[in-house]
């Protein structure tokens, strides 16, 4: 969320705006260890095991303390002494700060405060990776590697998750967590208000059996007063959007794709609310969507339906009478040069035949002809380019 700092500036500036949580998101650690599975049986550990593990207190899977809440790991392992290989992300990473301040969080004694940045100078026998993407080849390409990445990403590369302790002490995937509402769970403590101060809100480490202790919470920010969008359509088209972001038609699009939750029933609510304190135009049309026929009223003008041709299927219906006039004068194009080549030849028969033409005569038949060509090619491309668009738009 924004800062108070900058909430408070706004604020002294006469900025009023909303905060709109609309989907929340899971941090996850997986790993590459051979032969450990996700799930039952497979590994566990706690806030501050990760803390020492990611500025590499501890640097072998076999560690004596992993040991103690891992009791078959030992027997998994490739070897003993198996090494621990710690994955980040380069440059600055919401995920990093998310995962570090989590660390600090449940473990400050191993994770100082000082260490919780989007951007940190790791420990030199650590590897940076660029991006989720990267963070996935990471953790793949070297057995014994740890990394973390939203959940979401992760599950879908099939990467293998640890399961973490969360504040009640219990040892769960964010799997688990999702399935039981344990995502949802960590956002009970949002404002009641969406244009109060969310600088404070903070979703780590949060009680409840199921919760899961890494989650984020994603925001829009609008100001109240929408005059600064000048035309009365967009203000209310705006608010269409911002509205749809809380209906499952659409945002669940963002939990089946890539794996985030839709922000629970408390701040739907005061994210719905939100949206009622934006101050709009009093000539703003009502928007609507269709998705099933609606004779007439589907055709409006404020409608957006999913029934509609695109811009570019409508332009490329409306090109077809030009395409076909061009193709007529193709063709005529054509026969104008025939006729030019004839008479070319019948120069030439004439003048071994004794009439003389003059040089006047042939220069004007071939600027002529030049001429016809040119039209012609230049023509040639207007129509293989308006067939082309007409192709490639289908």
């Amino acid at each position: 969320p924004m800062s108070t700092n900058d909430y408070n500036t706004l604020s002294a500036a006469g900025v009023g705006f909303v905060h709109l949580p609309f989907v929340l998101g899971a941090i996850s650690v997986f790993h590459s260890i051979p032969n450990v599975p996700d799930g039952v049986g497979g590994l566990n550990l706690t806030s501050c095991l990760l803390a020492r593990i990611f500025w590499r207190n501890i640097t072998v899977w076999d560690h004596p303390d992993i040991l103690a809440i891992n009791p078959n790991l030992s027997s998994q392992l490739p070897n003993s002494s198996f090494p621990i290989t710690v994955a980040h992300r380069r440059l600055g990473s919401s995920s990093t700060a998310s995962f570090t301040a989590y660390m600090n969080s449940g473990c400050p004694e191993f994770w100082p405060a000082e260490r919780v940045k989007k951007e940190l100078s790791w420990p030199a026998d650590t590897v940076e990776c660029e991006g989720s993407g990267g963070m996935t080849k990471c953790i793949r390409d070297t057995p014994g590697t740890i990394g973390y990445i939203d959940s979401g990403h992760g599950h879908s590369e099939g990467l293998v998750e640890i399961e973490l302790q969360n504040k009640d002490g219990n040892y769960l995937s964010s799997k688990e967590a999702s399935a039981r509402g344990g995502i949802g769970a960590a956002a009970g403590g949002i404002p009641s208000s969406a244009d109060a101060d969310f600088g404070n809100v903070n979703l780590l480490n949060q009680p409840g059996a199921d919760t899961w202790p890494i989650v984020t919470l994603s925001y829009v920010y609008v100001r109240k007063d929408l005059s600064f969008i000048s035309q009365a359509p967009e203000q209310s088209l705006l608010l269409t959007f911002l509205r749809a972001l809380y209906e499952p038609t659409y945002i669940d699009q963002c939990v089946e794709l890539f794996g985030f939750t839709a922000a629970p029933e408390g701040a739907s609510s005061v994210g719905l609310s939100g949206i009622s304190l934006l101050q709009v135009n009093t000539s703003a049309p009502v928007w609507a969507f269709e998705s099933n026929t609606v004779a007439h009223i589907g055709q409006g003008e404020y409608v957006i339906s999913e029934k509609r041709r695109t811009y570019t299927e409508l332009e490329a219906t409306g090109n077809t009478g030009d395409i076909a006039t061009l193709t007529t004068d193709n063709e005529n194009l054509r026969i104008l040069v025939g006729e030019l080549r004839t008479q070319m030849a019948s120069v030439q028969s004439h003048t071994s035949a004794g009439i003389v033409y003059t040089e006047k005569d042939a220069d004007q038949l071939r600027a002529a002809l030049v001429l016809s060509a040119l039209s012609f090619t230049f023509l040639a491309v207007i129509v293989g380019g308006g067939v082309c668009f007409w192709i490639c738009s289908k």
